[in-house]
């Protein structure tokens, strides 16, 4: 396990972004994740002091995970 392995390669999150042949629901939840965030209709509302922020990173969050999982199934992590 290396030092950095916490950090993601945005040049393989990039090329897997911009590619057609690639999967496109990883995709399409990301950019459901960031129309969310900045929709000003919350499934909690953003008065809620703390509670309606944790929909909104916890949403951005769970997109970008799947995202690197897609990325890192089709190019391994470099060592």
């Amino acid at each position: 396990m290396s030092r950095n392995s916490f950090i993601p390669d945005w040049r393989s999150i990039w090329r897997y972004l911009k590619d057609p042949k690639t999967n496109w629901k990883p995709k399409a939840l990301l950019v459901i994740a960031l129309v969310y965030l900045l929709w000003p209709i919350d499934l909690l509302p953003d008065i809620l002091p703390l509670m309606g922020w944790l929909d909104d990173i916890g949403f951005l969050t769970i997109a970008g995970w799947v995202l690197i999982r897609a990325v890192s199934k089709i190019a391994p992590p470099k060592e």
